[in-house]
């Protein structure tokens, strides 16, 4: 402890919390603007508020998932298994069933097991194949806008790296990638500077967009002369609405430098049952074992067993693509009601979805985002999320999650419908 005078005063944290990381991330400001204390002190009932703030799937899991849980735990053998230490790159049946998956469902080839590794979550995946992909110092590229998160984890992995975006939303007109050619021309720029990773959400968040396949393709191409990877974000991956991308059958057997970053989260209604895997080249998945001794030792054993036991089990009785199918027209319908509520309420620009669990639009009249949610909170009861976070291109917009309403579109209507009336009093 150190001393000043009589008074104590705390040691100075590391320069990593203290300054890189120091005042509210966006998720944290997502987060803390969500606390029911936060509605309270507004003079707000948090039973009647309605969130568009959830970045949540809100689906029922399936049966058979929290059956392959209700097996292990009943079992005393299968129990005690659960408890014990699995391989550093994971449950080996686990990755096996992965790899089946897939397959099966998405048409990937070749992987095996050896191209897969677990982990904690997407989230520690993301930070640590930063890690295994880069040095501190090398810049990342993004597409702008991309995920709030990965901000921080650029800071806490590679420190001295910055984020740079390559252009995909049209702030004046609202397009999603109007010029994919001057796009790929950025990139190549980044890349010629040094930038070693490009990383891509399919489906996005903020935006619930899939680039085109030649986007993609073109993307992988300039990494692949530079030496350098693309990594897939394909958290909301079985979330697509439409004809399946045909990077979704992307294989790292064929292309060893694509990574692909995948979690239970969302799909499995999981977000709490931590489980995410990377499906990489093996020196790659090499590389990442040799961090996660480290880092994490071993992914969890009890997920992982019930996870397998779910996909075999599926997989053979070909009830997993039914589950999958009906949990993405589930969102679909649900996206379709945002959007015409927003429409029919609002008048505003907005994305339509392409999957996951979003869409974004301007703020009205280009208002600054964060006193515009507050503004709009505090007199209809209804949160948005501000764009500040999610790249240059959200400054001043909003994000809305329809995920949370699956099952209450009478809501989302509602909420757009209290948020109309305000603002067109607002203007009288």
């Amino acid at each position: 402890m150190v001393r000043t005078g009589n008074k104590k005063s705390f040691p100075h944290l590391s320069n990593l919390v203290e300054e890189s990381l120091c005042g509210l991330s966006p998720i944290q400001t997502i987060m803390k603007m969500a606390e029911e204390r936060n509605i309270v002190k507004m003079g707000l009932n948090p039973e009647e508020v309605i969130s568009f703030g959830g970045g949540w799937c809100n689906h029922h899991a399936p049966e058979n998932l929290r059956n392959a849980y209700k097996e292990i735990v009943e079992n005393k053998t299968y129990f005690h298994k659960s408890g014990r230490y699995s391989t550093i790159a994971g449950d080996y049946n686990c990755r096996e069933q992965l790899a089946r998956f897939e397959k099966n469902i998405y048409g990937v080839k070749g992987l095996q097991p050896s191209n897969i590794i677990l982990g904690h979550s997407s989230t520690q995946l993301f930070h640590d194949i930063l890690r295994v992909l880069c040095n501190a110092g090398d810049d990342i590229c993004f597409l702008d806008p991309t995920y709030a998160n990965y901000v921080n984890a650029v800071k806490c992995a590679l420190p001295g790296s910055k984020m740079r975006f390559i252009p995909a939303l049209e702030s004046n007109t609202w397009e999603y990638l109007p010029d994919p050619d001057s796009s790929l021309e950025v990139l190549k720029s980044r890349c010629d500077k040094g930038a070693r990773v490009f990383v891509i959400p399919v489906p996005d968040n903020p935006t619930s967009q899939i680039p085109t396949d030649e986007f993609l393709k073109g993307s992988l191409e300039i990494l692949e002369d530079r030496g350098g990877f693309l990594i897939l974000d394909c958290a909301y991956k079985s979330l697509w609405f439409g004809k399946m991308s045909r990077c979704f059958s992307w294989s790292s057997i064929d292309m060893p430098n694509l990574v692909t970053l995948h979690s239970n989260s969302k799909w499995l209604s999981g977000l709490g049952r931590r489980l995410g895997w990377i499906e990489a080249d093996v020196n790659v998945t090499s590389g990442l074992e040799k961090l996660n001794e480290s880092v994490l030792l071993s992914p969890d054993t009890m997920h992982s067993m019930a996870t397998a036991r779910f996909l075999e089990k599926t997989l053979e009785d070909r009830s997993l693509k039914s589950f999958i199918d009906e949990t993405r027209r589930l969102y679909e319908k649900t996206a379709a009601v945002m959007i015409d509520s927003i429409d029919d309420c609002l008048g505003w620009n907005r994305l339509k979805p392409q999957g996951g669990l979003y869409t974004c639009c301007p703020t009205p009249e280009g208002e600054e985002p964060v006193g515009f949610v507050e503004r709009v909170l505090k007199n209809t009861g209804v949160l948005l999320i501000p764009g500040r976070g999610f790249g240059p291109s959200m400054e001043q917009a909003v994000r809305l999650s329809y995920g949370p309403l699956c099952y209450g579109h009478e809501l989302i209507k509602e909420g757009m419908e209290r948020i109309g009336c305000f603002l067109s009093k607002s203007k009288c």
